[in-house]
């Protein structure tokens, strides 16, 4: 299991430069948590995997589109395959890094970007926007290659501004930015996630994962909960469901194949967790899936 840490993350730029426009294109994304003070709006291009960004974890795939907020610690963790040297696939995304000050202390205080101030404030929370919106954006993120200077500065702009005004997201994190955890929390929680993206498979007992995080079973248990804002238990349920619901989309496997493996070792908790993260039994998933298969993303934004 590799050991990660948190990193304050200094972000590229040219001096004076108000917006950092960035392409990653590599086998798998960054792996490690990490923060950074400006904010960050990404466009899934390839790939796919699980996002972790402060109390919550969910899948990421192609056509997604986040805004992290300032300081929000947040990982892209690409799925086992894209790790592995016979590995084909690509992950690809584009980002645009900005601060909240990156024009001038006053300048999204002006009544012409003060709703981009409103944005700033509600990605505290970490946002993912709907399928249509994401598809209109990233479309708009990925011209800007082609585009320098001045016009390239006021299509960014004008990018925020349609975010800003749209209705169309949702908040990610319960937990904002305001106590992100120490590095040496982080490297804690880090080695906490490695670990069950290691072995959700498997029946992980709370003395083994408190010694992965270098605690005491009790000690673990309040760091987890005060740094998550849920129990150990609870965490990893929401990465097995998870799992399934890859499963659900990605496989023709049953429901009691799925059950176990994705980490469950009976049916009825398997429907009982299910119903308790995503609002809807296991069939009702699938079944919705599939009238919803030209657009996979429409059913886990929901």
């Amino acid at each position: 299991m590799t050991s990660t840490k948190s990193i304050y993350f200094q972000i590229p730029k040219i001096e004076n430069e108000g917006f950092v426009v960035q392409i990653d294109k590599q086998d798998h994304f960054f792996d490690q948590l990490h923060h950074h003070p400006e904010l960050q709006l990404v466009y899934i291009i390839k790939g796919t995997g699980n996002l972790f960004v402060g109390d919550t974890v969910t899948a990421f795939e192609a056509g997604n589109l986040f805004l992290f907020g300032s300081n929000q610690s947040h990982l892209l963790k690409s799925d086992t395959e894209y790790f592995s040297d016979k590995c084909e696939k690509i992950s690809e995304s584009i980002s645009i890094f900005f601060h909240e000050y990156s024009l001038g202390e006053k300048f999204f205080k002006l009544s012409e970007t003060e709703s981009i101030q409103g944005l700033i404030h509600r990605a505290d929370h970490s946002l993912e926007f709907s399928p249509e919106v994401a598809d209109r954006i990233g479309n708009r993120m990925k011209e800007l290659t082609g585009i320098k200077g001045f016009d390239r500065f006021l299509e960014i702009l004008s990018i925020l501004d349609e975010l800003a005004n749209t209705d169309q997201y949702k908040k990610l994190a319960g937990v904002t930015a305001e106590n992100p955890p120490t590095g040496f929390e982080s490297e804690r929680i880090n080695n906490v996630i490695n670990y069950i993206l290691e072995h959700y498979k498997e029946d992980i007992k709370l003395d083994v994962i408190a010694e992965v995080a270098n605690y005491s079973k009790a000690a673990f248990c309040r760091f987890f909960k005060k740094r998550t804002r849920k129990t150990f238990s609870e965490f990893l349920n929401e990465v097995r469901i998870t799992e399934a619901c890859k499963l659900l989309r990605n496989t023709d496997l049953n429901m009691s194949q799925i059950c176990y493996e994705s980490g469950f070792n009976n049916i009825s908790n398997f429907n009982r967790q299910f119903k308790r993260i995503t609002d809807m039994t296991p069939k009702q998933y699938a079944n919705r899936f599939e009238d919803l298969s030209a657009d996979p993303r429409t059913i886990r934004y929901n």
